[in-house]
Protein backbone atom coordinates (compact mmCIF):
# COMPACT_ATOMS: atom_id res chain seq x y z
CA UNK A 1 0.00 0.00 0.00
CA UNK A 2 1.01 3.97 -0.43
CA UNK A 3 0.81 7.00 2.39
CA UNK A 4 -0.67 8.81 -0.48
CA UNK A 5 -4.20 9.75 -0.35
CA UNK A 6 -6.38 7.43 -2.35
CA UNK A 7 -8.78 11.14 -3.82
CA UNK A 8 -5.29 12.07 -5.29
CA UNK A 9 -4.46 8.59 -7.42
CA UNK A 10 -8.64 9.07 -8.74
CA UNK A 11 -7.42 12.72 -9.75
CA UNK A 12 -4.61 11.17 -11.37
CA UNK A 13 -6.54 8.55 -13.39
CA UNK A 14 -9.21 11.23 -14.26
CA UNK A 15 -6.89 12.84 -16.16
CA UNK A 16 -4.71 10.12 -17.37
CA UNK A 17 -6.94 7.91 -18.84
CA UNK A 18 -9.24 10.44 -20.81
CA UNK A 19 -5.92 11.83 -22.05
CA UNK A 20 -4.98 8.73 -23.85
CA UNK A 21 -8.39 8.04 -24.75
CA UNK A 22 -8.93 11.48 -26.75
CA UNK A 23 -4.96 11.56 -27.67
CA UNK A 24 -5.70 8.20 -30.01
CA UNK A 25 -7.19 9.15 -32.69
CA UNK A 26 -4.25 11.73 -33.82
CA UNK A 27 -2.69 7.79 -34.44
CA UNK A 28 -4.81 6.82 -37.50
CA UNK A 29 -4.80 9.59 -39.90
CA UNK A 30 -6.21 10.45 -42.60
CA UNK A 31 -8.67 9.31 -44.92
CA UNK A 32 -9.48 10.44 -48.72
CA UNK A 33 -12.71 10.77 -49.23
CA UNK A 34 -15.43 12.23 -51.36
CA UNK A 35 -18.77 13.34 -50.34
CA UNK A 36 -22.09 13.22 -52.01
CA UNK A 37 -24.88 15.80 -50.84
CA UNK A 38 -28.30 17.11 -52.14
CA UNK A 39 -30.25 19.71 -51.95
CA UNK A 40 -33.62 18.51 -50.40
CA UNK A 41 -36.24 17.80 -53.19
CA UNK A 42 -33.23 15.82 -55.04
CA UNK A 43 -33.52 12.07 -55.25
CA UNK A 44 -29.83 10.19 -55.59
CA UNK A 45 -29.08 7.13 -56.20
CA UNK A 46 -29.12 3.93 -53.79
CA UNK A 47 -25.47 3.92 -51.98
CA UNK A 48 -24.89 0.79 -53.29
CA UNK A 49 -25.61 2.12 -57.16
CA UNK A 50 -22.76 4.56 -56.47
CA UNK A 51 -20.42 1.79 -55.05
CA UNK A 52 -20.97 -0.39 -58.06
CA UNK A 53 -20.11 2.51 -60.40
CA UNK A 54 -16.59 3.25 -59.01
CA UNK A 55 -16.50 -0.47 -58.76
CA UNK A 56 -16.81 -1.18 -62.20
CA UNK A 57 -14.31 1.91 -63.22
CA UNK A 58 -11.75 0.45 -61.15
CA UNK A 59 -11.23 2.78 -58.10
CA UNK A 60 -11.00 0.99 -55.42
CA UNK A 61 -13.42 2.15 -52.38
CA UNK A 62 -12.23 1.36 -48.71
CA UNK A 63 -15.23 2.37 -46.79
CA UNK A 64 -18.66 4.07 -47.18
CA UNK A 65 -20.47 6.16 -44.62
CA UNK A 66 -23.53 7.45 -45.06
CA UNK A 67 -25.51 9.76 -42.90
CA UNK A 68 -28.43 12.61 -42.74
CA UNK A 69 -26.33 15.00 -44.88
CA UNK A 70 -25.30 12.18 -47.54
CA UNK A 71 -22.81 9.62 -48.35
CA UNK A 72 -19.15 10.01 -47.83
CA UNK A 73 -16.73 6.89 -49.71
CA UNK A 74 -13.37 6.18 -48.42
CA UNK A 75 -10.39 5.99 -51.03
CA UNK A 76 -6.52 4.62 -50.53
CA UNK A 77 -5.08 7.37 -52.05
CA UNK A 78 -5.64 10.50 -53.89
CA UNK A 79 -5.44 9.65 -57.14
CA UNK A 80 -8.92 7.23 -56.69
CA UNK A 81 -10.13 9.98 -54.89
CA UNK A 82 -9.26 12.44 -58.35
CA UNK A 83 -10.87 9.63 -60.36
CA UNK A 84 -14.13 9.25 -58.53
CA UNK A 85 -14.56 12.78 -58.12
CA UNK A 86 -14.60 12.91 -61.98
CA UNK A 87 -17.27 9.90 -62.63
CA UNK A 88 -19.39 10.93 -59.90
CA UNK A 89 -19.81 14.12 -61.24
CA UNK A 90 -20.81 12.83 -64.77
CA UNK A 91 -23.26 10.53 -63.59
CA UNK A 92 -24.96 12.45 -60.42
CA UNK A 93 -27.74 14.65 -60.86
CA UNK A 94 -26.25 18.24 -61.92
CA UNK A 95 -27.41 20.05 -58.41
CA UNK A 96 -26.02 17.42 -56.13
CA UNK A 97 -22.80 18.52 -54.83
CA UNK A 98 -19.47 15.93 -55.26
CA UNK A 99 -16.76 17.50 -52.73
CA UNK A 100 -13.18 16.64 -52.22
CA UNK A 101 -12.29 15.88 -48.32
CA UNK A 102 -10.06 14.73 -45.82
CA UNK A 103 -11.68 12.74 -43.31
CA UNK A 104 -9.79 11.18 -39.78
CA UNK A 105 -9.62 7.23 -40.67
CA UNK A 106 -10.07 6.52 -36.70
CA UNK A 107 -12.77 3.75 -36.10
CA UNK A 108 -16.28 4.33 -35.10
CA UNK A 109 -16.00 3.77 -31.72
CA UNK A 110 -13.85 6.45 -30.80
CA UNK A 111 -15.96 8.63 -33.05
CA UNK A 112 -19.17 7.71 -30.65
CA UNK A 113 -17.75 8.69 -27.77
CA UNK A 114 -16.60 12.80 -29.60
CA UNK A 115 -12.89 11.49 -30.37
CA UNK A 116 -11.77 13.32 -32.79
CA UNK A 117 -7.98 14.35 -34.11
CA UNK A 118 -6.33 17.56 -33.86
CA UNK A 119 -7.19 20.10 -36.35
CA UNK A 120 -4.34 20.65 -38.20
CA UNK A 121 -3.58 23.73 -39.62
CA UNK A 122 -2.40 25.40 -42.79
CA UNK A 123 1.34 24.88 -42.69
CA UNK A 124 0.89 20.51 -41.56
CA UNK A 125 -2.74 19.62 -43.58
CA UNK A 126 -2.00 21.99 -46.80
CA UNK A 127 -4.88 24.05 -47.74
CA UNK A 128 -5.66 27.59 -48.94
CA UNK A 129 -5.29 31.01 -47.28
CA UNK A 130 -7.23 34.09 -48.38
CA UNK A 131 -7.17 37.49 -46.97
CA UNK A 132 -10.39 39.26 -48.43
CA UNK A 133 -10.88 42.95 -48.60
CA UNK A 134 -14.41 44.20 -48.38
CA UNK A 135 -15.19 47.19 -50.59
CA UNK A 136 -16.64 49.16 -47.26
CA UNK A 137 -17.27 52.29 -50.16
CA UNK A 138 -20.40 49.76 -51.96
CA UNK A 139 -21.63 49.48 -48.83
CA UNK A 140 -22.32 53.08 -48.00
CA UNK A 141 -22.89 53.75 -52.28
CA UNK A 142 -25.97 51.74 -51.57
CA UNK A 143 -26.96 53.04 -48.40
CA UNK A 144 -27.30 56.26 -50.12
CA UNK A 145 -29.24 55.07 -52.74
CA UNK A 146 -31.62 53.51 -50.56
CA UNK A 147 -31.98 57.16 -48.34
CA UNK A 148 -32.42 59.08 -52.06
CA UNK A 149 -35.41 56.73 -52.45
CA UNK A 150 -36.45 56.57 -48.66
CA UNK A 151 -36.55 60.76 -48.74
CA UNK A 152 -38.28 60.86 -52.04
CA UNK A 153 -40.94 59.16 -50.57
CA UNK A 154 -40.66 60.96 -47.10
CA UNK A 155 -40.92 64.11 -48.41
CA UNK A 156 -44.05 63.72 -50.85
CA UNK A 157 -45.74 62.00 -47.50
CA UNK A 158 -44.79 65.22 -45.60
CA UNK A 159 -46.00 67.75 -48.42
CA UNK A 160 -42.60 68.66 -48.59
CA UNK A 161 -42.02 70.08 -52.41
CA UNK A 162 -38.72 68.89 -54.12
CA UNK A 163 -37.34 69.79 -57.45
CA UNK A 164 -34.53 67.48 -57.78
CA UNK A 165 -32.63 64.95 -55.57
CA UNK A 166 -28.95 63.75 -56.68
CA UNK A 167 -25.77 62.39 -55.62
CA UNK A 168 -23.21 65.01 -55.91
CA UNK A 169 -20.39 63.26 -53.74
CA UNK A 170 -19.66 59.24 -52.55
CA UNK A 171 -21.58 60.10 -49.31
CA UNK A 172 -23.56 63.68 -49.99
CA UNK A 173 -26.81 63.79 -51.38
CA UNK A 174 -28.03 67.48 -52.51
CA UNK A 175 -31.64 68.21 -52.39
CA UNK A 176 -33.24 71.05 -54.68
CA UNK A 177 -36.60 72.64 -52.72
CA UNK A 178 -39.05 74.54 -53.83
CA UNK A 179 -37.97 77.57 -51.61
CA UNK A 180 -36.18 78.60 -48.57
CA UNK A 181 -38.85 78.29 -46.01
CA UNK A 182 -39.31 74.60 -47.58
CA UNK A 183 -35.84 74.04 -47.00
CA UNK A 184 -36.02 74.82 -43.30
CA UNK A 185 -38.42 72.94 -43.15
CA UNK A 186 -37.43 70.02 -44.59
CA UNK A 187 -34.03 70.10 -42.55
CA UNK A 188 -36.45 69.92 -39.28
CA UNK A 189 -38.38 66.81 -40.47
CA UNK A 190 -35.26 65.02 -42.18
CA UNK A 191 -32.97 65.62 -38.65
CA UNK A 192 -36.04 64.13 -37.14
CA UNK A 193 -36.88 61.44 -39.48
CA UNK A 194 -33.55 59.97 -40.25
CA UNK A 195 -31.18 60.48 -37.14
CA UNK A 196 -28.25 58.81 -39.19
CA UNK A 197 -28.04 61.83 -41.87
CA UNK A 198 -26.71 65.36 -40.99
CA UNK A 199 -28.71 67.79 -43.18
CA UNK A 200 -27.24 71.16 -43.93
CA UNK A 201 -28.87 74.27 -45.70
CA UNK A 202 -26.14 75.02 -48.02
CA UNK A 203 -27.37 78.17 -49.89
CA UNK A 204 -30.90 79.30 -50.60
CA UNK A 205 -33.10 76.31 -51.08
CA UNK A 206 -30.44 73.84 -51.47
CA UNK A 207 -29.96 71.00 -48.58
CA UNK A 208 -26.99 68.78 -48.68
CA UNK A 209 -27.48 65.48 -46.94
CA UNK A 210 -24.55 63.06 -45.96
CA UNK A 211 -24.09 59.90 -43.46
CA UNK A 212 -22.88 60.96 -39.89
CA UNK A 213 -19.62 59.42 -39.56
CA UNK A 214 -20.78 56.99 -36.13
CA UNK A 215 -23.31 55.54 -38.80
CA UNK A 216 -20.34 55.05 -40.91
CA UNK A 217 -18.82 53.24 -38.78
CA UNK A 218 -21.66 51.26 -37.51
CA UNK A 219 -22.66 50.52 -41.17
CA UNK A 220 -18.84 49.09 -42.12
CA UNK A 221 -18.78 47.25 -38.76
CA UNK A 222 -21.91 45.65 -39.61
CA UNK A 223 -21.02 44.97 -43.29
CA UNK A 224 -17.68 43.29 -42.06
CA UNK A 225 -19.91 40.70 -39.55
CA UNK A 226 -22.31 40.20 -41.89
CA UNK A 227 -19.77 38.89 -44.63
CA UNK A 228 -18.46 36.71 -41.87
CA UNK A 229 -21.60 34.40 -41.47
CA UNK A 230 -21.84 34.65 -45.27
CA UNK A 231 -18.61 33.18 -45.97
CA UNK A 232 -18.67 30.95 -43.55
CA UNK A 233 -22.21 30.05 -44.45
CA UNK A 234 -20.57 28.98 -48.31
CA UNK A 235 -17.53 27.36 -46.64
CA UNK A 236 -19.78 24.66 -45.09
CA UNK A 237 -21.68 24.57 -48.24
CA UNK A 238 -18.23 23.08 -49.58
CA UNK A 239 -17.90 20.78 -46.85
CA UNK A 240 -14.13 22.20 -44.77
CA UNK A 241 -13.86 21.12 -42.26
CA UNK A 242 -12.68 23.32 -38.99
CA UNK A 243 -12.27 26.30 -41.50
CA UNK A 244 -10.70 30.15 -39.45
CA UNK A 245 -12.62 32.67 -40.49
CA UNK A 246 -11.47 36.24 -38.36
CA UNK A 247 -11.29 39.76 -39.31
CA UNK A 248 -7.89 41.70 -39.64
CA UNK A 249 -8.38 45.22 -39.47
CA UNK A 250 -10.56 47.57 -40.84
CA UNK A 251 -11.92 46.27 -43.76
CA UNK A 252 -9.95 42.47 -44.35
CA UNK A 253 -11.40 38.99 -43.56
CA UNK A 254 -8.62 36.58 -43.35
CA UNK A 255 -9.53 33.08 -44.24
CA UNK A 256 -7.97 29.54 -44.06
CA UNK A 257 -9.30 26.90 -45.41
CA UNK A 258 -7.14 23.32 -44.11
CA UNK A 259 -7.63 20.03 -46.49
CA UNK A 260 -9.32 22.48 -49.90
CA UNK A 261 -7.65 20.81 -52.93
CA UNK A 262 -10.30 22.41 -55.50
CA UNK A 263 -9.02 26.21 -54.79
CA UNK A 264 -10.59 27.82 -57.86
CA UNK A 265 -13.98 26.77 -56.85
CA UNK A 266 -13.52 27.52 -53.08
CA UNK A 267 -12.92 31.17 -54.43
CA UNK A 268 -14.73 31.65 -56.83
CA UNK A 269 -17.68 30.91 -54.19
CA UNK A 270 -16.16 32.29 -51.28
CA UNK A 271 -15.34 35.95 -53.47
CA UNK A 272 -18.50 35.85 -55.25
CA UNK A 273 -21.13 38.80 -53.92
CA UNK A 274 -24.34 36.88 -55.46
CA UNK A 275 -26.63 39.88 -55.14
CA UNK A 276 -29.39 38.92 -57.01
CA UNK A 277 -31.69 41.73 -57.47
CA UNK A 278 -35.49 42.48 -59.35
CA UNK A 279 -35.83 45.48 -61.48
CA UNK A 280 -38.90 46.45 -63.73
CA UNK A 281 -37.10 47.54 -67.22
CA UNK A 282 -38.49 51.22 -67.87
CA UNK A 283 -40.44 50.46 -71.63
CA UNK A 284 -41.30 54.76 -71.28
CA UNK A 285 -38.16 56.00 -72.24
CA UNK A 286 -36.17 55.10 -75.18
CA UNK A 287 -32.99 53.42 -74.65
CA UNK A 288 -31.22 54.52 -77.63
CA UNK A 289 -31.34 58.35 -76.37
CA UNK A 290 -30.28 56.53 -72.62
CA UNK A 291 -27.10 54.82 -74.18
CA UNK A 292 -26.22 58.48 -75.91
CA UNK A 293 -26.45 60.48 -71.70
CA UNK A 294 -30.15 61.24 -71.69
CA UNK A 295 -31.03 58.76 -68.39
CA UNK A 296 -33.97 59.70 -67.07
CA UNK A 297 -33.21 60.34 -62.97
CA UNK A 298 -35.17 57.20 -62.12
CA UNK A 299 -33.55 54.92 -64.17
CA UNK A 300 -29.70 53.53 -64.46
CA UNK A 301 -28.26 51.83 -67.87
CA UNK A 302 -27.30 47.86 -66.79
CA UNK A 303 -25.51 45.14 -68.90
CA UNK A 304 -26.41 41.53 -69.54
CA UNK A 305 -23.47 38.67 -69.63
CA UNK A 306 -23.13 39.32 -73.48
CA UNK A 307 -23.21 42.98 -73.14
CA UNK A 308 -27.14 43.82 -74.16
CA UNK A 309 -27.82 47.15 -72.55
CA UNK A 310 -31.37 47.71 -70.35
CA UNK A 311 -32.76 50.85 -68.89
CA UNK A 312 -34.16 49.61 -65.79
CA UNK A 313 -35.66 51.39 -62.87
CA UNK A 314 -33.41 52.18 -60.54
CA UNK A 315 -36.06 51.30 -57.44
CA UNK A 316 -35.07 47.52 -56.61
CA UNK A 317 -38.59 45.61 -55.98
CA UNK A 318 -37.66 42.12 -54.46
CA UNK A 319 -33.92 41.22 -53.15
CA UNK A 320 -32.76 37.88 -51.94
CA UNK A 321 -33.23 38.79 -48.97
CA UNK A 322 -36.05 36.95 -49.02
CA UNK A 323 -35.11 33.84 -50.43
CA UNK A 324 -36.08 30.56 -48.68
CA UNK A 325 -34.10 27.91 -51.38
CA UNK A 326 -32.56 27.98 -54.82
CA UNK A 327 -31.11 24.64 -56.57
CA UNK A 328 -29.10 24.25 -60.28
CA UNK A 329 -31.19 21.99 -62.61
CA UNK A 330 -32.07 21.44 -66.21
CA UNK A 331 -35.52 22.76 -67.36
CA UNK A 332 -37.31 20.14 -68.96
CA UNK A 333 -38.64 22.23 -72.13
CA UNK A 334 -35.72 24.17 -73.27
CA UNK A 335 -33.08 21.77 -71.79
CA UNK A 336 -31.09 24.88 -70.48
CA UNK A 337 -29.15 25.09 -67.46
CA UNK A 338 -31.69 27.09 -64.72
CA UNK A 339 -31.36 28.10 -60.99
CA UNK A 340 -35.17 27.60 -59.40
CA UNK A 341 -35.58 30.18 -56.22
CA UNK A 342 -37.96 29.61 -53.86
CA UNK A 343 -39.31 32.88 -51.41
CA UNK A 344 -40.30 33.19 -47.93
CA UNK A 345 -43.48 34.06 -47.06
CA UNK A 346 -42.92 37.43 -47.42
CA UNK A 347 -41.52 37.32 -50.49
CA UNK A 348 -44.03 35.31 -52.06
CA UNK A 349 -46.57 38.35 -50.74
CA UNK A 350 -44.49 40.77 -52.28
CA UNK A 351 -43.77 38.71 -55.68
CA UNK A 352 -47.60 38.06 -56.23
CA UNK A 353 -48.08 41.49 -55.98
CA UNK A 354 -45.91 42.71 -57.83
CA UNK A 355 -46.67 40.53 -60.85
CA UNK A 356 -50.30 41.06 -60.60
CA UNK A 357 -49.65 44.79 -61.36
CA UNK A 358 -46.93 44.57 -64.09
CA UNK A 359 -48.77 41.98 -65.97
CA UNK A 360 -47.52 42.24 -69.97
CA UNK A 361 -44.03 44.43 -68.89
CA UNK A 362 -40.56 43.12 -68.55
CA UNK A 363 -39.09 42.52 -65.34
CA UNK A 364 -34.98 42.18 -65.33
CA UNK A 365 -33.49 39.61 -62.70
CA UNK A 366 -29.79 40.71 -61.79
CA UNK A 367 -26.73 38.82 -59.92
CA UNK A 368 -23.82 41.19 -58.92
CA UNK A 369 -25.71 44.03 -60.84
CA UNK A 370 -25.59 41.95 -64.34
CA UNK A 371 -29.07 41.11 -66.18
CA UNK A 372 -28.97 37.31 -66.50
CA UNK A 373 -32.58 37.13 -67.98
CA UNK A 374 -35.53 39.86 -68.53
CA UNK A 375 -38.91 38.42 -69.21
CA UNK A 376 -42.52 39.54 -69.70
CA UNK A 377 -44.43 38.82 -66.98
CA UNK A 378 -47.38 36.94 -68.50
CA UNK A 379 -49.55 36.24 -65.49
CA UNK A 380 -49.78 36.56 -61.58
CA UNK A 381 -47.39 34.42 -60.02
CA UNK A 382 -48.37 34.26 -56.22
CA UNK A 383 -46.92 30.44 -55.96
CA UNK A 384 -43.72 32.02 -54.50
CA UNK A 385 -41.23 30.20 -56.64
CA UNK A 386 -39.20 31.85 -59.76
CA UNK A 387 -37.02 30.52 -62.38
CA UNK A 388 -33.74 32.23 -63.42
CA UNK A 389 -31.80 30.87 -66.93
CA UNK A 390 -29.28 32.07 -69.10
CA UNK A 391 -26.27 29.91 -67.30
CA UNK A 392 -23.60 28.67 -69.56
CA UNK A 393 -23.85 25.43 -67.70
CA UNK A 394 -25.18 22.87 -65.04
CA UNK A 395 -22.05 23.65 -63.04
CA UNK A 396 -22.08 27.67 -63.21
CA UNK A 397 -25.53 27.14 -62.34
CA UNK A 398 -24.95 24.63 -59.19
CA UNK A 399 -22.01 27.38 -57.78
CA UNK A 400 -25.09 30.36 -58.15
CA UNK A 401 -27.42 28.31 -56.32
CA UNK A 402 -25.27 27.33 -53.38
CA UNK A 403 -23.76 31.29 -53.08
CA UNK A 404 -27.74 31.74 -53.02
CA UNK A 405 -28.78 29.57 -50.22
CA UNK A 406 -25.74 30.89 -48.09
CA UNK A 407 -27.00 34.59 -48.76
CA UNK A 408 -25.64 37.67 -49.94
CA UNK A 409 -22.59 39.35 -49.15
CA UNK A 410 -22.89 43.27 -48.76
CA UNK A 411 -20.53 44.26 -50.70
CA UNK A 412 -18.15 43.21 -53.05
CA UNK A 413 -15.01 41.46 -51.78
CA UNK A 414 -11.57 40.76 -53.34
CA UNK A 415 -8.78 38.82 -53.05
CA UNK A 416 -5.78 40.64 -51.14
CA UNK A 417 -3.96 38.18 -50.67
CA UNK A 418 -3.66 34.28 -51.68
CA UNK A 419 -1.51 31.49 -50.41
CA UNK A 420 -1.81 27.84 -51.40
CA UNK A 421 -0.13 25.08 -49.17
CA UNK A 422 0.47 21.95 -51.00
CA UNK A 423 -0.29 18.85 -49.01
CA UNK A 424 3.02 17.15 -49.60
CA UNK A 425 4.93 20.63 -48.07
CA UNK A 426 2.46 20.08 -44.97
CA UNK A 427 3.05 16.46 -44.82
CA UNK A 428 6.91 17.36 -44.81
CA UNK A 429 6.10 19.74 -41.80
CA UNK A 430 4.44 17.57 -40.07
CA UNK A 431 7.44 14.81 -40.05
CA UNK A 432 9.99 17.37 -39.30
CA UNK A 433 7.37 18.59 -36.20
CA UNK A 434 7.14 14.97 -35.05
CA UNK A 435 10.96 14.17 -35.37
CA UNK A 436 11.67 17.24 -33.06
CA UNK A 437 9.34 15.66 -30.81
CA UNK A 438 10.76 12.60 -30.43
CA UNK A 439 14.45 14.24 -30.75
CA UNK A 440 13.77 16.93 -28.05
CA UNK A 441 11.93 13.92 -25.67
CA UNK A 442 14.87 11.14 -26.16
CA UNK A 443 17.61 13.68 -25.18
CA UNK A 444 15.48 15.07 -22.20
CA UNK A 445 14.85 11.17 -21.29
CA UNK A 446 18.65 10.26 -21.33
CA UNK A 447 19.80 13.32 -19.28
CA UNK A 448 17.17 12.82 -16.74
CA UNK A 449 17.78 9.33 -16.33
CA UNK A 450 21.81 9.34 -16.15
CA UNK A 451 21.37 12.56 -13.97
CA UNK A 452 18.31 11.68 -11.63
CA UNK A 453 18.02 7.78 -12.23
CA UNK A 454 14.69 6.10 -11.47
CA UNK A 455 13.43 9.23 -10.42
CA UNK A 456 14.22 10.87 -13.60
CA UNK A 457 12.25 8.17 -15.78
CA UNK A 458 9.29 9.04 -13.47
CA UNK A 459 9.58 12.71 -14.56
CA UNK A 460 10.17 11.41 -18.13
CA UNK A 461 6.41 9.35 -17.85
CA UNK A 462 4.80 12.78 -16.29
CA UNK A 463 6.59 14.50 -19.33
CA UNK A 464 5.00 11.97 -22.06
CA UNK A 465 1.90 11.76 -20.17
CA UNK A 466 2.03 15.77 -20.34
CA UNK A 467 2.18 16.09 -24.29
CA UNK A 468 -1.22 13.29 -24.39
CA UNK A 469 -3.12 15.75 -22.24
CA UNK A 470 -2.14 18.51 -24.86
CA UNK A 471 -2.93 16.56 -27.38
CA UNK A 472 -6.45 15.12 -25.62
CA UNK A 473 -7.20 18.77 -24.48
CA UNK A 474 -6.36 20.45 -28.28
CA UNK A 475 -9.15 17.26 -29.51
CA UNK A 476 -12.06 17.99 -26.87
CA UNK A 477 -11.66 22.06 -27.23
CA UNK A 478 -11.60 22.02 -31.25
CA UNK A 479 -7.99 23.62 -31.23
CA UNK A 480 -5.99 23.68 -34.32
CA UNK A 481 -2.15 22.34 -34.21
CA UNK A 482 0.10 24.40 -36.08
CA UNK A 483 3.73 24.12 -36.64
CA UNK A 484 4.46 27.29 -34.29
CA UNK A 485 2.21 24.57 -32.04
CA UNK A 486 4.69 21.70 -32.28
CA UNK A 487 7.51 24.78 -31.61
CA UNK A 488 5.46 25.05 -28.12
CA UNK A 489 5.43 21.64 -27.71
CA UNK A 490 8.69 21.12 -27.84
CA UNK A 491 9.78 24.06 -25.80
CA UNK A 492 7.32 22.47 -23.06
CA UNK A 493 9.20 19.89 -22.85
CA UNK A 494 12.08 21.65 -21.57
CA UNK A 495 9.66 23.52 -19.47
CA UNK A 496 8.23 20.48 -17.49
CA UNK A 497 11.12 18.84 -16.80
CA UNK A 498 12.18 22.09 -15.09
CA UNK A 499 9.79 21.64 -12.70
CA UNK A 500 10.67 18.20 -11.63
CA UNK A 501 14.43 19.39 -11.44
CA UNK A 502 13.13 22.10 -9.24
CA UNK A 503 11.58 19.33 -7.24
CA UNK A 504 14.45 16.82 -7.09
CA UNK A 505 16.91 19.28 -6.57
CA UNK A 506 14.81 20.06 -3.25
CA UNK A 507 15.39 15.99 -2.44
CA UNK A 508 18.99 16.15 -2.74
CA UNK A 509 19.21 19.34 -0.27
CA UNK A 510 16.86 18.00 2.24
CA UNK A 511 18.67 14.35 2.23
CA UNK A 512 22.28 16.21 2.83
CA UNK A 513 20.11 17.78 5.65
CA UNK A 514 19.63 14.72 7.49
CA UNK A 515 16.17 14.07 7.03
CA UNK A 516 15.21 10.62 6.07
CA UNK A 517 13.78 9.38 2.82
CA UNK A 518 10.74 9.64 3.25
CA UNK A 519 10.29 13.16 4.76
CA UNK A 520 12.97 14.49 2.45
CA UNK A 521 10.48 13.11 -0.87
CA UNK A 522 7.59 14.96 0.94
CA UNK A 523 9.53 18.45 2.03
CA UNK A 524 10.58 18.33 -1.42
CA UNK A 525 7.27 18.31 -3.58
CA UNK A 526 5.84 20.67 -0.88
CA UNK A 527 8.30 23.02 -0.85
CA UNK A 528 9.18 23.49 -4.45
CA UNK A 529 5.40 23.59 -5.19
CA UNK A 530 5.36 27.69 -4.46
CA UNK A 531 8.46 27.76 -6.70
CA UNK A 532 6.99 25.52 -9.58
CA UNK A 533 3.28 27.80 -9.52
CA UNK A 534 5.17 30.62 -9.67
CA UNK A 535 7.14 30.60 -12.51
CA UNK A 536 4.47 28.36 -14.33
CA UNK A 537 2.06 31.46 -13.72
CA UNK A 538 4.76 34.04 -15.40
CA UNK A 539 4.78 31.72 -18.21
CA UNK A 540 1.12 31.61 -18.55
CA UNK A 541 0.69 35.20 -18.29
CA UNK A 542 3.05 35.84 -21.45
CA UNK A 543 1.21 33.06 -23.13
CA UNK A 544 -2.09 34.49 -22.46
CA UNK A 545 -1.09 37.70 -23.71
CA UNK A 546 0.12 36.09 -27.00
CA UNK A 547 -2.81 34.48 -27.49
CA UNK A 548 -5.24 37.48 -26.81
CA UNK A 549 -2.93 39.75 -29.03
CA UNK A 550 -1.47 38.05 -31.43
CA UNK A 551 -2.66 36.25 -35.05
CA UNK A 552 -2.02 33.44 -36.99
CA UNK A 553 1.23 31.44 -35.90
CA UNK A 554 1.48 33.75 -33.10
CA UNK A 555 -1.66 32.53 -31.38
CA UNK A 556 -1.03 28.78 -32.40
CA UNK A 557 1.75 29.09 -30.37
CA UNK A 558 0.14 30.66 -27.24
CA UNK A 559 -2.42 28.32 -27.22
CA UNK A 560 -0.31 25.08 -27.17
CA UNK A 561 1.67 26.94 -24.80
CA UNK A 562 -1.38 27.77 -22.30
CA UNK A 563 -2.23 23.94 -22.24
CA UNK A 564 0.87 22.98 -21.81
CA UNK A 565 1.08 24.79 -19.10
CA UNK A 566 -1.28 23.87 -17.06
CA UNK A 567 -1.12 20.33 -17.99
CA UNK A 568 2.60 20.39 -16.82
CA UNK A 569 1.85 21.79 -13.15
CA UNK A 570 -0.42 18.80 -12.70
CA UNK A 571 1.83 15.98 -13.96
CA UNK A 572 5.03 17.54 -12.60
CA UNK A 573 3.82 18.01 -9.06
CA UNK A 574 0.74 15.58 -8.38
CA UNK A 575 1.14 12.99 -10.92
CA UNK A 576 5.68 12.70 -9.94
CA UNK A 577 4.96 12.53 -6.30
CA UNK A 578 1.92 9.79 -6.53
CA UNK A 579 4.22 7.65 -8.65
CA UNK A 580 7.45 7.82 -6.07
CA UNK A 581 4.55 7.45 -3.14
CA UNK A 582 3.09 4.13 -5.53
CA UNK A 583 6.71 1.94 -6.38
CA UNK A 584 7.43 3.29 -2.89
CA UNK A 585 4.28 1.44 -1.15
CA UNK A 586 5.00 1.55 2.85
CA UNK A 587 8.78 -0.04 2.97
CA UNK A 588 11.09 1.41 5.03
CA UNK A 589 13.37 3.12 3.00
CA UNK A 590 17.03 3.46 3.92
CA UNK A 591 18.55 5.33 0.75
CA UNK A 592 17.51 7.34 -2.39
CA UNK A 593 19.24 7.12 -5.54
CA UNK A 594 19.01 10.24 -6.53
Amino acid sequence: MTRYPFWKYLIILAVVLPSMLYALPNLYGWHAAVQVRAPVGTILPPVATMEQWLQGAGISVTRVKSDAQGSTFFFPNENAQGQAETLLQGKLPANAQVILSQVSAQPGWLAAIGGKPVNLGLDLRGGVYLLLRVDTGAVIKHAMERDSNDLRTFLRHENLQYLAINQTGPQVLTVEMENAGVATQAQAAITRRFPDLAVKVDHGAVLGVSLQPEAITRMTDEALQQAIVVIRNRIDQLGVSEPVIQRQGQDHIAVQLPGVQDTQRAKSIIGSTAQLEFKMVDEQHNLAAALKGDVPPADAIYYGSNGTPYLLEKQTVLTGRYLSNASGGIDNNTGQSVVDVSFDSEGTRIFGELTSQHVGQRMAILLDNKVVTAPVIREAITGGRAQIDGFANLKEASNVAIELRAGALPAPVNVSEERTVGPTLGQDSIHDGVMAVIFGMAFVVLFMTFYYRAFGLIADLAIFVNILAILAVLSIMGGTLTLPGIAGIVLKIGLAVDANVLVFERIREELRLGMSPRAAIDAGFKKAFATIVDSNVTVLIASLVLFQFGTGAIKGFALVLTIGVLTSMFTATMMSHGIIELLLGKRRVQKLYL
